[in-house]
Parts: C-alpha cells; structure tokens; sequence
C-alpha cells in the first residue's frame, strides 16, 4: 500500500503549545534524508530546526511560512511517488487512511480535519449546539462558519475544544470570515526578517510593495507596522454571546454592551450573573482618538507579557541600588582592548564581578521552592539581550570558573546568536543569577523584574561622570556607574542582597582581581 507520512507542529518542552513557519529547507517534489533539516519552527523565544527521521518524498507544504499553528497541526505531506494529488487531497481533509507511521520528536499526534459543509448561519448555529463542545470552541466555530459535527474532539470524552477548532482553522483558511486578510499572499521569497512575513501574512499585506528599511534593504516589522497603520487596517468586533431575555434586559437596563460579557452559562449562552459581573468590572480603556492598529502578538511577545505579569504578580520584590567608581575599571580596560584578542566591554567586567561576588555571598544565587531553598554551586550568568520583537536571556554557565576574555568571547557569541535566532533551549537554561545592561542607551538607573525560578537579576546602568569631595576637601570628577539589585524577599533578605552589592562594588573597583 502506498504510503502518505505527516509531518506535524513538534511539541520541545513542556509549556510549548504553537508554533510559527519561520522558514522551509525543502521544497515540494524533493527528498528527504535522515537527520535532513525539514524546517525553522519559531517558538515563543527561539528558532529551532525540526530534522528528519523518515525518508521519502516532500510532496505538499501544508503550512506556508509566517503562520502560527498548534502543536500537533499538519504543516507538510511526505508520500511515496504512487500516491496522487488526490489521494494527498483527501488525507489532508481527514477522508484518507491512517498515516503509515507517527513522525518522531512529537508529544501530540496530527489532527485530520474534515472538508467543510456549506451551511446557513442560524441552521449551522443549531447544528453546532447540539455537539460535544466547549462554549469558547463553538463561538469560534459560529464565527468562522465552522461545522462542528465534522471535527473530532481531542478533549475530554471527545470534547471539542478550542485547539481543535484553531487546529481546523489553520488548515482551512477559507473558512475565515469576510474580515479574515486573504491568505493567498505568499511572502516567501520576499527579503524580509521572519517576524514581518508573518505579520505581513496575518494582515494581508504583500511585502513586495514595501521598501525594507532594514540592513541590505530587508523589510522588517517597523516596516509592516508603518505600512499596516497606512492602510487603515482595524480588527474585527467583539462577537455578541447569545444570551436569554432576561440577561438582555438587564443588559440594557445597566448599559452593558453584550460584546463584553463572558458567558459562562450552557452552550455558551451570557446569564443574568454574567452580566452583573461584566457591570462589576472596570470599565475598558477608551478607543483611541487618533489613527492606530491593533497588531497581532508574536509568540515571544505573549511568552515576555504572561511570565513578566506573573512574576510581578507573585515574587514579592525589593530592590537595593548602589554607586560604584569605574574609573580604575575603564582604564584597565582601556590597556586590555590595546592588546590582541577578543574585546572586553564593560558588561564582561559586570558579568565577571558578578559571579565573583556570587561565590562570595551565595546566599543570592539560589532560586526559592516550595520543598526548601535551592543553593548553587557554580554561577550561570543570564544576561538579557533586546532582538527583534522583545527579549532573550542567554546563559553564560560558570562565569567564575572562566577567564575575563573567554567571558568576552563567549557572551558576544552568544548575543551574535541570540539576534540571529540561532539560540537554542539549552543557550537559554538553568541561569542561576542575571544582569540586564541598558547603560548603553544612557539610562542612569532602573528596577529590571525577576525571572522565576531565578531570585535575583542586576539592573546596570551608564557610566556617568560625577563631581565629588576628595580627601582633601577638593573636588574631583569621578566616573560613576549606579546598579540595582531586584530580589525575590522570599529567598533573600536585605542584609544579604546588600553584602552582595559591597562584594560586587569591591571586585569592579579593584579590577586587577578580575584577571586572575
């Protein structure tokens, strides 16, 4: 029997659940090899490269690049030279057989999706209400005009979910209302950053009419925006929630829009309660007067605002700044960057100093748990770098046990990679400690928010020059850097995070010791 293989959205890690096109390494009709690179999977703060393990013949891209699918979702269609158009047709409308084998590297199987039913609104509504479903899964079909008697469930007992229905929608983009940008645009070949080809493609925006102001003339996500914002395009209204008389009238005896209750009642229908509390809660910000847009969130995006509110939320934070005098470090400096060899910035001291003072108070590099407090031995060193549409923490390991310039050599290894999306989650892992640098940017002083499990992270700022009374009773300008300790109050205590900030002035302003 001739053979069709899915290839479907890998699940790497546990809190992974999508994953955008960023970039296909095959093309249809062309064979694969074992350990053959298939495709570039962005997540929510890295590329990864999804491999072979099968061999055979690519003979459909399923997913185009710049789309964001679940995991478990179809991107692409491996069959042997004896299967048909067709017969690949019908696979991918969940008509053909089971697939000949499970692709490894993948927690979730493929979902078959079904071809749709052209159905009236109201007879499809009805229909939808009588399937096994949650009420947010059969708001998102009945928008999208969605049967719900032809997808099977993945939730409990068979329940239609949510992801069932976005998993459907993906892989059906003609099922999108009037509202929904075209699909049909294909950015690929456009010179153009992943992130504005998959905004692009959310939008309905054709990359070829832009002039990429990036390097080389590669379009990127300003570009998109600035073009997006032009153009006037607005997302769609908030879908109205079917509700019963008496939670309409109450509705409109307190002026509650319908639009922004969330139901919570049977078949997804608001209740009176819904309402109440929908009037109980504060009242949405006002739309803005001037020209804007509403533009889509990366995966990174999501990923920074759900743990950053989380972290704010739930480690109760404290913060100690201190001054320390630079002008020994940055004349040291200055005599290493004359000599042959990996430049050292300022940060490389930072993060070298740092990990010095870790092991001399290491009381700070621990991370709170419920079970007791865990204590490391050996300071990794996560220090933040801005890209393209947010921000990473790439993991220096050990910094104490390295040299200042291996520390050099590595971290602008890694900052290299981390704006080349090259970092993988191991680049990304077990930080004990980290320091995030805006003193380039001129900023004085700020209070960076910690990343769990993480309890500390160093907030530096730039290096000013600043008049001050010398022994004498002169005045003498010093260079001065002002940095500031976030710490998570449940596993440091003030005195300890200020013994950290004495070790760590004292190893920056006696330099010398940081070469050794």
């Amino acid at each position: 029997m001739n053979a069709i293989t899915p290839i479907i959205m890998p699940k790497w890690g546990l809190e992974m659940s999508e994953g955008t096109i960023s970039n296909w390494h095959v093309a249809e009709g062309q064979t694969l090899s074992r350990g053959m690179e298939i495709v570039d999977i962005e997540t929510a703060k890295i590329v990864n490269t999804l491999e072979s393990d099968l061999e055979g013949t690519v003979r459909r891209l399923v997913a185009p690049v710049g789309q964001t699918l679940p995991v478990g979702a179809l991107i692409a269609i491996v069959a042997d030279e004896g299967v048909t158009d067709a017969d690949i047709d019908r696979f991918i409308r969940g008509e053909g057989p089971a697939p000949a084998a499970e692709p490894a590297q993948v927690d979730t199987p493929a979902r078959a999706v079904a071809e749709p039913v052209a159905v009236s609104a109201p007879d499809l509504e009805r229909r939808n209400e009588t399937v096994s479903a949650t009420p947010i899964a059969r708001r998102i079909a009945n928008r999208h005009g969605v049967d719900l008697s032809r997808l099977t469930g993945t939730g409990r007992n068979g329940r239609i979910n949510q992801e069932d229905v976005e998993a459907y929608l993906a892989n059906h983009p003609a099922s999108a209302p009037a509202n929904t940008p075209p699909a049909t645009i294909d950015n690929r070949s456009i010179h153009a950053t992943s992130h504005a080809i998959r905004l692009a493609n959310r939008l309905g925006i054709d990359l070829s009419r832009l002039s990429g102001t990036g390097r080389n003339g590669r379009v990127n996500v300003d570009d998109v925006e600035r073009h997006a914002a032009a153009s006037g395009l607005a997302p769609a209204a908030a879908p109205t929630p079917p509700a019963g008389p008496a939670a309409r009238k109450l509705a409109a005896d307190l002026g509650i829009p319908l639009s922004s209750v969330t139901p919570t009642g049977p078949k997804g229908h608001a209740t009176k309660e819904d309402v109440r509390n929908a009037a109980a809660s504060p009242p949405p910000a006002p739309a803005p007067t001037a020209a804007s847009d509403l533009l889509p969130h990366s995966a990174m995006r999501r990923a920074i605002a759900t743990a950053l509110t989380a972290a704010k939320r739930d480690v109760p934070h404290f913060y100690l700044t201190a001054d320390i005098l630079m002008d020994d470090l940055l004349g040291l400096r200055g005599q290493l960057n004359a000599m042959v060899g990996p430049k050292i910035s300022v940060n490389d001291f930072i993060v070298r100093a740092a990990a010095l003072a870790l092991g001399d108070v290491p009381d700070v590099n621990v991370q709170y748990t419920e079970e007791g407090m865990r204590r490391f031995t050996q300071a990794n060193i996560a220090i933040a770098v801005a890209i393209e549409g947010g921000l990473v923490t790439p993991v220096l390991r050990d910094a104490g046990a390295k040299p200042l310039r291996s520390i050099a050599a590595e971290a602008a290894a890694l900052a290299a990679r981390a704006r080349d999306r090259r970092l993988t989650q191991a680049d990304l892992s077990e930080g004990t400690f980290a320091i995030s640098n805006l003193g380039m940017f001129g900023i004085r002083d700020f209070q960076a928010i910690i990343a769990p499990p993480q309890a500390a992270i160093l907030a530096v700022g730039a290096t000013r020059r600043e008049a001050q009374e010398a022994s004498d009773g002169g005045l003498r300008f010093r260079s001065v850097m002002s940095v500031t300790l976030s710490c998570d109050h449940r596993a440091i205590d003030g005195a300890v995070g200020a013994r950290f900030l004495a070790a760590l002035r004292q190893h920056l302003e006696q330099p010398l010791g940081l070469l050794s």
